[in-house]
């Protein structure tokens, strides 16, 4: 499972705007904004990229994770995202 991090430098906390993110099976991203609280997944397959991951945020082509179980993956993500 490939886990990718980074900051935007947006700046919404302290620390910035911390995201970390992992392609699903089925080609959607799911992705956790460790500093906002929020975790959502790509609405539509989306390459695992900072600029593509951040163009479906932006332009809110996600869905709530919450309606997965998804316990595990969402650990990893958070801790990643908390690493940066």
């Amino acid at each position: 499972m490939k886990v990718v991090a980074w900051n935007t430098g947006r700046f919404y906390a302290e620390k910035g705007q911390r995201i970390a993110a992992m392609q699903l099976d089925d080609g959607r991203v799911m992705f956790a904004d460790i500093d906002r609280g929020l975790e959502y997944v790509t609405a539509k397959p989306c390459d695992l990229t900072q600029s593509a991951v951040m163009a479906c945020y932006d332009y809110n082509q996600t869905e709530y994770v919450s309606t997965y179980n998804e316990a595990d993956r969402l650990a990893t993500l958070r801790n990643a995202a908390r690493a940066i």
